[in-house]
């Protein structure tokens, strides 16, 4: 796992700085300017076999249905895991949140304290409660984005394997990507808001290239390859090679 690489790749594209502002623009329109730039990072990683980031397909509003096809499965899949997460973690925050206001309705010093204690100790569980929700998210999504199918996306047998073989990288995945989160959503909100779409699409772009070093670490320790669908390679066409230079 190279893990550097997946924040400083994005910048070998001679055009990094107009994909970032297109793609940036894109993900302020939620859920549709999301799937585009899924879609984006889909055929960049997975749609062609030249995987120098030299040539990463440029952004181009010309591809925009071919975006939405791509994207929409992976997009869809993290959503409804997401959804789901979420609930767990608020029926947890719920019951933690009512023992707290139990204690605290005792009005004793011991009771303030337990009450404060059971405060910071949810902080701490909806944490790590997002990062081990990231273990079932990962794989899926990975699915999700190689068959181009909803359904196929949901392997039970497929994600035990890929957690048992890949757990510990999967781990410091899930840790690099929340703590690059709280780190450039923050930074993007500051820059007037808008820059916010640019922090998120530069996060998709390093969770990307971290889901696809995970995939190899899978497939090199003797994981099942998943079935890829034609559609991924039914991409746009391929970046023309660069005039020779004048002698």
């Amino acid at each position: 796992m190279n893990y550097p690489a997946a924040f400083t790749d994005f910048f070998k594209s001679p055009k990094w700085m107009m994909n970032l502002l297109l793609a940036g623009l894109c993900c302020l329109v939620p859920v549709l300017g999301w799937i585009v730039v899924a879609g984006w990072l889909v055929i960049g990683f997975w749609g062609r076999e030249d995987e120098k980031f030299e040539t990463f397909p440029d952004f181009d509003f010309n591809h925009i249905g071919k975006y939405l096809e791509k994207g929409l499965w992976p997009f869809l899949v993290a959503l409804v895991v997401g959804i789901g997460g979420s609930v767990a973690v608020e029926i947890v925050n719920g019951i933690l949140a009512l023992i707290g206001r139990i204690l605290v309705g005792y009005g004793t010093y011991q009771a303030g304290m337990l009450a404060s204690g059971f405060g910071f100790m949810l902080m701490i569980l909806k944490l790590v409660l997002k990062v081990a929700l990231m273990f079932i998210t990962i794989p899926l999504v990975l699915r999700a984005t190689l068959t181009q199918d909803f359904v196929k996306a949901f392997d039970v047998p497929f994600v035990k394997k890929f957690v048992s073989l890949a757990w510990l990288e999967t781990l410091i995945v899930a840790i690099v990507i929340t703590v690059a989160a709280f780190v450039l959503i923050p930074v993007g909100l500051i820059l007037i808001c808008i820059g916010v779409g640019f922090s998120i699409a530069f996060l998709s772009f390093i969770s990307a290239h971290l889901n696809k070093q995970l995939y190899k670490v899978y497939l090199s320790r003797g994981g099942e390859a998943v079935p890829v669908s034609p559609k991924l390679t039914d991409s746009v066409p391929p970046i023309p090679p660069a005039p020779p230079a004048a002698v």
